[in-house]
């Protein structure tokens, strides 16, 4: 059977070595209709801007969330470099950096839910279903009548930018300038009435579901004359696009922040007093300089991974992991999530006790295929013996008396310390009257007791002794990672 996408419970833990030695083969849903409490002019004739169709922000239900009680953060975020990206399977981005700081401080672990532009975001948060949402958004009163901005986070200037042929070109002879239809930056320039009437006769409207990447790139490409963009995704995407200029700033220093769901109960407050204690710290400040300053770190990763940051992809590995996936019947994105976990998406790691590759193998695992361990540097044949290998014990799992997330837990245990030892967890919550079939507070807690001489020593077991802990945190990562994959790739065209 294939595995399918499951609700799973975000837990956050640090990574882990190899636990024991391995065996070898011999919920939350709300959509309350959303309440349409303003409707914003953007189609208004008294600058004579070109006619547009009406748009109205929508309120979120006024059903209470409590991310600070629970421990979790749910966070709509743009897929952008400046917001949100995933890099070799790690989470990037300025903005989600600056919130990381925050939900360390707070112990909150964070859900991600990405979208592809902002009327996606739009749709999102008029269902409530969120805390606060990110993607390079200006303060502006529309927005903020409707989710109330924090404290600034940063300031970026409001640029136009062009591509290299019209750099000389004043601002007056430019055929139009492009503002992307209903972002931030719309509400922003509406609520300027200078700049309105300077330009009443130039602004084009670009379609809302056009992304800033894509219309910068189409600038680049002398498809589009200009954009009205802030300077932060300009400078990024000009590291790719050297020939995009900046042709003019409109106006700078403009405050950017989180836009926060009004019913997550204190939740703005609260960051606002934490952001107002350390917006000065060493930690914020560095993070300001590596996106602003573009260190070589980012101009690096955008200069050779641009096309696969923007397309949403985890890794490199992608095509040959979602092959082998299908090959044995799993969803690919768990197998990305144990990739992400082992080796971090680097073929050539080799752990303590000697697992090699992309999803770290022991030799015992090459003796039973009949591969020579050496081999196993290749990424293609690593991830099809190691998605063949988890298929093997997988199967151990696939009965009815285990819940479809289960038989993923469980896989992950053995996977990571040996299915011999998980045998003798299930042994253990059996005498100890567990539940044999569920992981979490049952098998999950007699593995950790088998780093205790009475339980490892008891007649039941046959295996001995087994670091527990480390694998607890091994499936505890997986399925973290594994969530937030599901997150983060459905909305990314295939």
């Amino acid at each position: 059977m294939t595995i399918q996408s499951h609700a799973l419970t975000i837990i956050i833990a640090g990574c882990v070595l190899v636990a024991c030695s391995r065996s070898t083969p011999s919920n939350e849903k709300e959509d309350e209709a959303p309440t349409v409490v303003t409707q914003v002019g953007l189609d208004s004739q008294q600058y004579s801007m070109p006619r547009v169709a009406a748009f109205a922000l929508k309120k979120p239900p006024g059903k209470v969330r409590y991310p600070l009680e629970k421990k979790k953060l749910r966070v709509l975020t743009l897929h952008s470099i400046n917001s949100f990206f995933l890099y070799d399977g790690e989470e990037h981005g300025l903005e989600y950096e600056l919130l990381q700081l925050y939900a360390r401080y707070a112990d909150l672990a964070v859900d991600i839910i990405t979208v592809e532009n902002y009327m996606q975001m739009y749709d999102s948060i008029s269902t409530g279903n969120f805390d606060l949402a990110m993607g390079t958004l200006f303060v502006n009163a529309a927005m903020d009548s409707i989710t109330p901005f924090s404290n600034t986070l940063y300031h970026s200037d409001v640029i136009l930018a062009t591509s290299d042929f019209e750099h000389t070109n004043p601002i007056k002879k430019l055929a139009s300038i492009n503002i992307i239809h209903h972002s931030p930056v719309h509400f922003w320039i509406h609520q300027n009435d200078s700049i309105i009437q300077h330009w009443k006769d130039s602004i084009s409207h670009l379609e809302a579901e056009l992304s800033k990447e894509i219309a910068l790139e189409r600038v680049a490409k002398k498809e589009f004359h200009s954009l009205v963009v802030d300077k932060h995704d300009f400078l990024i995407m000009h590291s790719y696009f050297p020939q995009l200029k900046e042709h003019r700033v409109i106006q700078r220093e403009q405050p950017v922040g989180f836009a926060f769901n009004p019913h997550s109960d204190q939740l703005k407050d609260h960051f606002n007093a934490w952001h107002a204690k350390k917006r000065h710290s060493a930690d914020y400040q560095y993070t300001l300089r590596k996106y602003s300053d573009h260190s070589a770190f980012i101009r690096e990763k955008l200069k050779y991974e641009m096309p696969v940051i923007r397309k949403g992809i985890i890794s490199k590995y992608d095509s040959l992991i979602k092959t082998y996936a299908t090959k044995e019947a799993f969803d690919w994105k768990l197998i990305a999530a144990i990739i992400h976990q082992e080796s971090r998406f680097r073929p050539q790691i080799v752990s303590p006790v000697g697992a090699f590759g992309l999803m770290q193998l022991m030799p015992s695992v090459a003796k039973t295929y009949k591969i020579n361990f050496s081999k196993l540097a290749s990424p293609e044949l690593n991830i099809a013996t190691g998605t063949k290998y988890l298929r093997w014990i997988y199967n151990h799992f696939d009965k009815p008396e285990f819940a479809e997330e289960d038989k993923i837990k469980f896989s992950l245990a053995a996977y990571n310390a040996g299915i011999g030892h998980i045998y003798d967890a299930r042994a253990l919550a059996t005498k100890y009257k567990l539940n044999p079939n569920v992981w979490t507070d049952n098998v999950e807690a007699m593995l950790l007791n088998k780093s205790s001489h009475k339980y490892y020593t008891d007649p039941v077991v046959k295996h001995g002794h087994c670091r527990g802990y480390e694998t607890r945190v091994y499936v505890r990562n997986i399925m973290q990672y594994y969530e937030h994959y599901l997150n983060f790739l459905p909305i990314v065209p295939q």
